[in-house]
Formats: C-alpha cells, sequence, structure tokens
C-alpha cells in the first residue's frame, strides 16, 4: 500500500475471528515472488538474481526499489522467497506434535490404533478441546502393539464378521514399533520374536531392533491419515494437516526481516539470519549433488544430518543437546526463536512493553507527608517528565521565570527543558547560553509542578 494514500474507500469491516494454521508446501510457492538457488547476496556489487537478496524480494537501498511491487524502500514490506528442499526435513517446532500423531496412528495403513469399542477411546471423543482430545487419544493407543482390526476379522467369518468390519477402523493387523526422539533423530523399535528351536522348552526372550526414521518415511504415513482421523485427533485439515508439520519448502525472509549493515563503502555484514540461510542453500546443494551422484546411502543420510542440523538452528539455536550454530567469529547465532521469545523479544520487549518518553515507573511505597490523593515522585524522574504548555498573554511572564532557570533549576523551583518553535524546531535550554536565546514562541516544555495532574 501506498503511504501517500492510507485510506480506502472499501466499507470498513468487522474482524470476527482470527484463524491461525500451518503453510503447506503449495501456500508457501504461492506466496513466493523468487526460488532461491544461490546462497550469495551479491554479485559486482549489486544484488544476486536467485540469491538471498533477490531485487524481488524487497530492498533495504535507498537507491534501489522493489521488483515486486515497484515501491521504495519506505514503502516496500518484502516479499517472501522460496528455497525446494533435497529431501523432507523435520520442523524442530513441529517435532513433539509428530511424535504424538505418529504414536496415535498405525505406522503401515496411518489408520488411528485405539478400537472404539475401548472406553478411553469413547471418552477422548466426547473432549471438545482438540489439544486435550489429542492427549487422550494418545493415552488410549500407548499400549497398541498391533493394527487392529486386520487378522482377526478374517479370523472371524460369516455374518459375525461383516459386523465386525462394520464396527472396527479396519486396520491391517501390522505389528507397530515403539517410537521416540533422539535429538533430530526419530527411532522406531520392534521386538522381533525368536522361532523356539527344538531343545528349547519355552519361548526364547524378543529381541529388540531399532530403526532411524527419516523424515521422508515419516512424511509418507502422515500423508495418508485420512480428513477423518484428522478431526479426530484435534486438527482441521483445511488449516493444518499432520503432514504440512514436515518442511517440504522453506520459506525465505525478505531482506527487511534479516537486514544487512553497510561496514564500509564496499563491504556488508550480512544479519545472522542471511548467514544462516547461506548455510542451508550450500548443504542443501550438496545434499542434492550427492543424490545425483548415486553415492551410497549413509553418506546421502550423513548430508541430510548436516543439513537438518542448520534448519534446526536457524529456527531455534539453543536446543537442549545439540551444538550451537556459531558465525565465523565463534559467537553463536540469534535465531528465529530467540528473536521472538524472552524479555528482550518481539513480544515482550516491542510489542507488550514499549520503552517510550515522558514516563516511568517505580516500587508503590506510602508516605505520611503527602495527601492520600497526591503521589510522590523522585528529583529526578520529575526533571525529565515533562509537557508542553503553548505561551499565551497570561503566562509569558511566569513561563519567562521558568525558562530563566532552565534544565537544572534551584531547589523548591520548577524550570523547562525545551523552547518549540512555530516551525517545530526545538531549542534545548541545555545549550543555549546567551539571554537572547531563550525569546518564546509557540510553546515550550515544562517540568511537572506541584498538584499537576497525571495518569497513573
Amino acid at each position: 500500500m501506498d503511504i501517500r494514500f492510507p485510506f480506502s474507500p472499501a466499507e470498513v469491516a468487522k474482524v470476527r475471528r482470527v484463524q491461525f494454521g500451518i503453510l503447506s508446501p503449495d501456500e508457501i510457492r504461492q506466496m513466493s515472488v523468487v526460488q532461491i538457488e544461490h546462497g550469495e547476496t551479491t554479485e559486482r556489487g549489486k544484488p544476486k538474481v536467485g540469491g538471498l537478496s533477490d531485487p524481488r524480494l524487497g530492498t533495504i537501498d535507498r537507491k534501489m526499489k522493489c521488483e515486486t511491487c515497484t515501491a521504495s524502500m519506505a514503502e516496500c514490506p518484502g516479499h517472501f522467497g522460496h528455497l525446494e528442499l533435497a529431501k523432507p526435513m523435520f520442523h524442530i517446532g513441529f517435532l513433539k506434535t509428530v511424535l504424538n500423531i505418529m504414536r496415535c496412528v498405525c505406522f503401515n495403513c496411518s489408520k488411528i490404533l485405539a478400537d472404539e469399542n475401548d472406553h478411553k477411546f469413547k471418552q477422548a471423543l466426547r473432549t471438545r478441546n482438540p489439544k486435550n482430545r489429542l492427549k487422550k487419544i494418545l493415552d488410549a493407543c500407548k499400549n497398541k502393539n498391533k493394527c487392529e482390526g486386520g487378522d482377526e476379522i478374517d479370523i472371524a467369518g460369516g455374518q459375525d464378521a461383516e459386523e465386525a468390519v462394520k464396527k472396527s477402523r479396519g486396520g491391517c493387523g501390522a505389528q507397530q514399533p515403539r517410537i521416540s526422539i533422539d535429538g533430530m533423530k526419530m527411532i522406531a523399535e520392534y521386538k522381533a520374536q525368536r522361532k523356539k528351536s527344538d531343545d528349547q522348552e519355552q519361548l526364547p526372550e524378543p529381541v529388540e531392533r531399532k530403526q532411524t526414521l527419516s523424515a521422508e518415511r515419516v512424511l509418507a504415513v502422515l500423508k495418508r491419515i485420512s480428513d477423518e482421523d484428522c478431526q479426530l485427533l484435534g486438527l482441521d485439515p483445511k488449516y493444518a494437516r499432520p503432514d504440512w508439520m514436515i518442511l517440504q519448502v522453506l520459506p525465505i525472509p525478505p531482506p527487511p526481516v534479516r537486514p544487512s549493515v553497510m561496514m564500509d563503502t564496499s563491504s556488508r555484514s550480512e544479519d545472522d539470519l542471511t548467514h544462516q540461510l547461506a548455510m542451508i542453500i550450500r548443504h542443501n546443494e550438496n545434499l542434492k549433488k550427492q543424490e545425483r551422484n548415486g553415492s551410497p546411502a549413509h553418506i546421502i543420510s550423513e548430508f541430510a544430518q548436516l543439513l537438518q542440523f542448520h534448519i534446526a538452528t536457524y529456527f531455534d539455536n539453543e536446543l537442549p543437546g545439540l551444538p550451537r550454530a556459531t558465525q565465523r567469529s565463534g559467537r553463536p547465532i540469534k535465531s528465529i526463536c530467540s528473536r521472538l521469545k524472552a524479555k528482550e523479544g518481539r513480544i515482550r520487549g516491542n510489542l507488550m512493553g514499549k520503552r517510550v518518553d515522558f514516563s516511568a515507573r517505580t516500587v508503590i511505597t506510602p508516605d505520611p507527608t503527602i495527601n492520600i490523593d497526591q503521589l510522590g515522585v523522585p528529583w529526578s524522574i520529575a526533571l525529565n517528565l515533562t509537557y508542553p504548555e503553548t505561551v499565551t498573554p497570561y503566562n509569558i511572564e511566569r513561563l519567562k521565570e521558568l525558562v530563566e532557570y532552565g534544565p537544572h533549576p534551584p531547589p523548591g523551583k520548577t524550570g523547562a527543558k525545551y523552547i518549540i518553535r512555530d516551525d517545530g524546531q526545538r531549542l534545548d535550554l541545555r545549550y543555549l547560553k546567551k539571554s537572547s536565546d531563550h525569546h518564546l514562541e509557540l510553546g515550550y516544555k515544562a517540568f511537572f509542578l506541584d498538584n499537576d495532574n497525571f495518569f497513573f
């Protein structure tokens, strides 16, 4: 939108609700203006096309205009790009949710493991809160070692079998692994039963077999989950399908989100996010190259794990059990998560708690020397809490006296800090030495006086 014309003739609509969701891979591609293919930002002193500072993403240079909206740096908010990943990758923010969903569905056919006749499952379906419903379904499925409704239905036969099929969820009968998380890896543990030999009287102990699940394998399971089962698991398939929690396309934020700093006339210092995105693009290209060259599976797996590490630390660089991603100097990268959370983050530091002028805070304590409807303000703070007062024929003599006292009045007196002229120019009385410079114009800012009204 052009800031010179901020108003629209369209009728103002009322916001009825806000719907949060997960961007699907197709939505990421649709909102993108360019596919990023190069980790470099500039080429011969200009933004590189297809790089992290592509001119279509927006501009941070006052001399250039955005090639997408043709707006200047002050008017263009920036536009997202996208990176096609060589392999699907886990999103660190959704890893625990993906684990819970994987424990609720069959590893083979993606049906919900719980039986509809199970009392716990019936109670879970009565839960209206989606988040709590997923927890209760997970509790109903945690001891399931087999996808029910497979072999048992086949054995029954006759009319009873048809009724059982109608009541059952139609499972495949496959054995289910125990799924857990180890760092950024998802592990499936199978219990394989050994065969009894002729000289053994009892069955031997089962053998555990571990298998590392790639994000690609998990994605295949999540894609098979039906929309009806998504609703039961607390997810709306229109806004948040479980397979969208696996990264297939990485959104690339525009340069205004990660602006570079001009060090001198020839070099720029890139933002931490730009540095980390360049590492992701580099390792993504290396993974593609290994797949094209037909490298062994363990080599491809190592390159995929390296890419997974850089994607995880791009979102959150303070993950337990993982080393920190650092700059060349050894300083840890400031990730997206660290910019949003904590006291200095965007939410608490900028949106909920803004730092503004002419305000202060203190501990409330009683004072017997003032009235109950008065508030004591420390002298040092009172000298900085100011308000503008317009010069009129009725107060000019009093204001002249305050201006003469200046920013450092004697004890018991009040003074002034600034003179604001009618053209908007502000004169700081700390630096006005001559009395002739104290000529009053439109208004000025004075200290609080005793018994002034203020917001508390």
